[in-house]
């Protein structure tokens, strides 16, 4: 065999250290590898976990603000329709105790719708939410209380007759209540114009 020619039998060990040592690093490669899937899978997962968690609590957020804003309007629609029905009481009881007609309200019965009236304002307070609302709200109690007064100034004289005043006075007062009242809960539709020559209900017109 000519010199320098390396024999078979010394190249085997050195080529099977080679061929371990290729296969142990494929080995930890694809170990690697899979540890990194793993790792970025798990981040992945994270990361959606986390914005959907954060998708449900702006959900249950909002829904939880709507529901608010739905008991709101529930409580101020209930007060509000009290404070008319009471108002429109006292104006009726009014409007009949100035009457000609007969079995009218005694000045008793009277004092006690005025102040029923006003007593029914006190929730209406409670919730409404603008100062549009309460500056209207002030102006039916301010009505009511002249209303009483001018009943009890003019009772021992039958000559004379506030009621058309009174009745005019409250039903201004009460009309600017309901706009406002409107607004507040927003109700869609036209404002109600106040007539001098109307009652609190709404003409076909102002509709």
């Amino acid at each position: 065999m000519p010199r320098g020619r390396p024999r078979p039998w010394m190249c085997r060990p050195r080529c099977r250290g080679s061929t371990l040592l290729l296969m142990e690093t494929a080995v930890w490669l694809a170990s690697v590898t899979g540890l990194v899937g793993v790792a970025l899978g798990g981040l992945v997962s994270l990361a959606v976990s986390r914005q959907q968690i954060r998708e449900a609590h702006a959900l249950r957020a909002d829904e939880a603000s709507q529901e608010r804003y739905r008991r709101s309007v529930d409580r101020r629609f209930k007060a509000f329709s009290e404070f008319i029905i009471h108002h429109r009481a006292a104006r009726g009881a009014l409007q009949f105790y100035y009457s000609q007609l007969e079995g009218k309200p005694s000045l008793s019965d009277i004092s006690k719708v005025l102040r029923s009236a006003r007593d029914s304002a006190a929730m209406t307070f409670l919730v409404l939410e603008t100062e549009r609302t309460y500056k209207a709200c002030r102006g039916v109690l301010r009505a009511l209380e002249q209303a009483q007064n001018a009943v009890y100034e003019t009772a021992g004289d039958p000559s004379t007759n506030p009621g058309q005043e009174i009745n005019l006075a409250l039903g201004r007062a009460m009309r600017e209540f309901q706009n406002a009242a409107r607004a507040e809960l927003e109700v869609s539709g036209p404002e109600w114009p106040w007539v001098e020559s109307q009652s609190t209900e709404p003409s076909e017109s102002a509709k």
